[in-house]
């Protein structure tokens, strides 16, 4: 009599869900949403990763070489833990908004590829990060395209000086002319710090099927959030209300047997398993992983 009681609500409860607008509810084989309950036992979605991905080259000794340069830029990155006037962004910075980890690696990216060109979705602290770096190491010569449609925390870190010098545009991705793309050239950079979410019209779609295939050969591609292997983090997903992110997965399903583009540096996936080096070379970034993948057009 129970089990036909819960059975009775679980239906009842699933058509209202769905009559009412809302759509499907969490767990529902149609909702992108999970039904936490079903992962809470799935320990193998969340640890003990393999060092390897069916189909995707991960190219660790040569992100292992990277790191090595990155290594020797290490002792002179400027950020502090604290506010300091002179630099707009330093590394707990509301709460950590943009992590140690990600923050250095978007530094010594820019020190070692020496982009002229960057056009950054979705902007804030890595805006920062990159402001500074220009201003310190490249005497402001790198342009800077900022796609924010909610632009009030970017204009809050500018500088007066930092409007002459970038160009912003506050509407979303999927309204930006794709010509705009086309200005990018080798070891420029297209920062994605997308909406997560790929669905009916989003920016993870544009960004895939209509922005890559057209950017030319040798630009370096960043999304962020994307945590080795291709899965959000356990807390993220049972401790989140609605969580349903899945461009991790869209950008997995994208670079298996895809020899268009290599992978450059994946954080997480090298602090990972090269633990201890990261504790000798550059410990900062253990403080605070965060979650980045950065590839290259070949």
């Amino acid at each position: 009599m129970l089990l036909q009681r819960i059975n009775r609500f679980r239906y009842v409860y699933n058509l209202l869900y769905h009559q009412t607008g809302l759509g499907f509810p969490p767990g529902h084989y149609y909702s992108p949403i999970v039904n936490k309950s079903e992962l809470l036992n799935r320990d193998e979605l969340f640890e003990n990763f393999p060092r390897q991905i069916p189909n995707i080259d991960l190219r660790e000794a040569q992100q292992m070489k990277l790191l090595e340069q990155f290594s020797k830029l290490y002792p002179t990155i400027p950020f502090s833990k604290a506010y300091n006037p002179d630099h707009r962004y330093h590394y707990d910075a509301l709460g950590n908004q943009y992590c140690y980890s990600d923050a250095i690696m978007l530094h010594c990216i820019m020190r070692t590829f020496n982009p002229q060109q960057i056009i950054e979705v979705g902007s804030g602290f890595s805006s920062a990060v990159m402001l500074d770096t220009n201003q310190l190491f490249f005497n402001n010569t790198i342009q800077f395209t900022f796609i924010e449609p909610y632009p009030e925390r970017l204009y809050g870190l500018l500088r007066d000086e930092d409007h002459k010098r970038t160009v912003t545009y506050e509407k979303g991705l999927q309204e930006i002319d794709l010509k705009e793309f086309d200005k990018l050239a080798e070891n420029d950079i297209l920062f994605i710090d997308s909406t997560h979410v790929s669905k009916t019209g989003s920016d993870v779609n544009q960004v895939i099927f209509n922005i890559l295939p057209r950017l030319q050969k040798g630009v370096l591609i960043h999304f962020h959030d994307i945590f080795y292997p291709f899965e959000y983090p356990k807390d993220w997903v049972i401790n989140s209300t609605g969580f349903g992110w899945n461009e991790a997965y869209i950008l997995r399903a994208f670079l298996m047997n895809n020899s268009d583009y290599e992978i450059v540096l994946f954080n997480t996936f090298m602090e990972n398993f090269h633990l201890r080096w990261f504790e000798e070379y550059m410990p900062l970034c253990l403080e605070n992983k965060g979650g980045s993948i950065w590839l290259r057009k070949k």
